[in-house]
């Protein structure tokens, strides 16, 4: 599962964003349940966040609330530059793919350019671009609120 050989009904979701603040402090709200907390679900009082960023680690967003979780495992860590991970619907029901998602960091302008890739079945795609591009917005209105 370290590469990104898939089902042929399967397509990537692809969606960019600049976030005004150094690599090092991104990579941050994306690997501890502190940072993650601050961007990933903030509209939910009681959104938990469990993240083991390492290769073979596991992580869990859930929300009681908002009838919603997420897990997975992470696949690959590249320490600031790179995250693959596993993607599982905690609340999903009947047969389902595993999929993978890949975030990927680097210096841009003086902040840092986040693309995250998602692969999924062709008829989720564009639920799941409004969904990445729906979080990585709040990623950037947190960092442009600092």
């Amino acid at each position: 599962m370290s590469d990104w050989s898939g089902a042929e009904d399967e397509e990537r979701a692809v969606v960019d964003a600049w976030v005004d603040a150094p690599v090092d402090e991104v990579w941050e709200l994306w690997t501890t349940p502190a940072g993650l907390e601050r961007w990933w679900w903030p509209m939910f009082d009681d959104a938990r966040y469990e993240a083991d960023a390492r290769v073979g680690g596991w992580y869990r967003f859930r929300t009681a609330s908002g009838g919603v979780g997420v897990q997975g495992r992470y696949v690959a860590v590249e320490e600031g530059r790179r995250l693959l991970f596993s993607w599982d619907w905690m609340a999903a029901e009947g047969e389902r793919a595993e999929q993978l998602v890949e975030v990927r960091l680097s210096e841009r302008d003086g902040g840092t350019l986040v693309r995250v890739e998602q692969s999924a079945p062709l008829d989720e795609v564009d639920d799941i671009r409004d969904g990445w591009q729906d979080s990585l917005t709040r990623l950037e209105e947190l960092a442009d609120g600092w």
